[in-house]
């Protein structure tokens, strides 16, 4: 059987979407009738592969809440369909999940694109690139601050403080449910026009998206049983109660990447029982049982502003189903490796050309002295190699690539430097370092597996072990979450 044929056949059989009804079911699947698609035009280009027709396409999603709250409340995007001109066009699409600040920026989007002809024509798939979500920028009337088209993080902070102080606020006041929507109606859209333009059966889609966007990429995987994978960037945000809690232990207060979430006193909220509520709508975890027969692969930086890079020690462990974790060294949340280089593609391209993706596990231990990973693969790597950093100092257990304290800030302060591993047999490779004697050492393992057919490198990582195992703070509790900012 081709390895994609059993990569939809597993999709295809999962009886998820049977197990506990949630609000986002109701939300997605409510008609709308302000979902609508125009078609605009049809463009030839060539790449280093072939040519590629690319298909602009108008869509409007959904009317999010109405008038008298927001000044834009219908949602309109561009969506792009690109397909090879010729040969057999296989049924998985790749949905790319786009935002507008990813959209104005020109190099990240011209690189999509490339992309986008590139993956179309060499494995004769549908790609298609959803923008503007969430749509913005947005003004919402009752703004407690007064702001005015407010995009993304300040969007999702209203969004949340709104439902967090309104007891009759239903649920998809949250942000993350119209993110959801439009990306369903996208993929309703891929499955009509390309049944309607090319008599072609668009019928499983794997999902991807960077930050804020990767988040709807969860949930909509959540929620429509035609997602086969998703590739979440930077989404390092699942189980979000306890990695929040993590954060204020690791920082003594809160990134400022969290500055729209903290202005609208949203920190102080982390304990309080509507909060666990909210979290049971968009936390991923909430969903858990639902990835059974998702394929998972997780991106995400070593510098990341947002959250640390332990934060999957409480998730990826107990996600169900299969899962991958790649590990982006000296990068942070813009992701500019992506610009060069994109891992995303290569595990979609993996799909089609290997019938056995890695299977690999780790565990992190420690002694008196040192830290220890052990590394284990059933199939041996053509290269595994680890990666080290240690904080700036003994304040914080921070590893961001931009750090401030006062007034002034660093960029670049933590590098991570590659050496080797020791090879145990029988697939187990293994790494021990030190404990350095001040601040934190963080170190991981990461493996790279040529795929069959093709002169790309699939890239899987262990999860990052930090030593000690201590933390600067206390944890906070009640409304001394509210915390600073640092």
């Amino acid at each position: 059987m081709h390895p994609l044929s059993l990569f939809l056949f597993a999709a295809c059989s999962s009886s998820v979407w049977l197990m506990e009804h949630k609000a986002l079911d109701d939300f997605v699947n409510l008609h709308d009738p302000h979902y609508q698609y125009t078609f605009l035009k049809k463009e030839g280009t060539r790449t280093h592969s072939g040519a590629p027709f690319f298909h602009t396409i108008n869509m409007t999603s959904q009317k999010w809440l109405d008038e008298s709250e927001v000044d834009k409340p219908v949602w309109s995007h561009k969506l792009t369909i690109v397909l090879p001109k010729e040969g057999e066009i296989n049924e998985l699409c790749l949905l790319i999940i786009m935002s507008d600040q990813e959209v104005t920026h020109s190099s990240r989007a011209q690189r999509t694109r490339q992309y986008q002809g590139y993956l179309s024509v060499e494995i004769k798939s549908v790609v298609a690139v959803l923008e503007q979500v969430p749509a913005q920028p947005l003004t919402f009337y009752k703004h407690p601050l007064g702001r005015k088209n407010i995009k993304e993080r300040d969007i999702w902070a209203y969004s949340w403080w709104r439902f967090l102080n309104d007891p009759d606020a239903p649920p998809h006041w949250l942000v993350q449910f119209p993110m959801v929507k439009a990306t369903v109606r996208a993929m309703d859209t891929v499955t009509d026009f390309m049944m309607k333009t090319y008599q072609k059966n668009t019928t499983q889609f794997v999902l991807t998206g960077v930050s804020m966007s990767s988040w709807a990429a969860w949930l909509t995987a959540a929620v429509d049983s035609r997602v086969a994978g998703i590739i979440p960037v930077g989404m390092n945000f699942l189980n979000f109660t306890e990695n929040l809690h993590h954060q204020f232990r690791a920082y003594c207060g809160w990134s400022y990447m969290l500055r729209p979430l903290h202005e609208m006193n949203i920190t102080q909220e982390l304990d309080n029982p509507r909060f666990r509520l909210l979290a049971s709508h968009v936390d991923p975890m909430a969903y858990n049982e639902r990835y059974a027969n998702i394929v998972k692969y997780i991106v995400i930086a070593s510098g990341d502003q947002f959250l640390q890079p332990d934060s999957p020690h409480y998730y990826f462990a107990q996600l169900e189903g299969e899962k991958h974790l790649r590990i982006i060294p000296n990068d942070d949340s813009r992701f500019n490796s992506l610009l060069n280089f994109d891992p995303r593609m290569v595990f979609f391209i993996s799909i089609f050309s290997i019938s056995q993706r890695p299977s690999i596990s780790w565990q992190r231990t420690m002694t008196n002295t040192t830290g220890i990973i052990h590394f284990t693969s059933d199939i041996k790597p053509g290269d595994i190699y680890s990666y080290h950093a240690d904080t700036v100092d003994g304040t914080r257990r921070d590893f961001r690539m931009k750090i401030t304290t006062g007034n002034s800030s660093q960029d670049d302060p933590v590098k991570w430097i590659r050496t080797g591993v020791k090879h145990m047999g029988k697939g187990v490779y293994k790494k021990e370092m030190k404990i350095p004697a001040e601040g934190w050492r963080a170190f991981f393992i990461q493996a790279m597996y040529q795929s069959t057919g093709t002169t790309n490198w699939d890239v899987l990582t262990s999860e990052i072990h930090i030593i000690p195992d201590t933390f600067p703070c206390p944890d906070c509790n009640g409304d001394g979450c509210h915390g600073t900012l640092v």
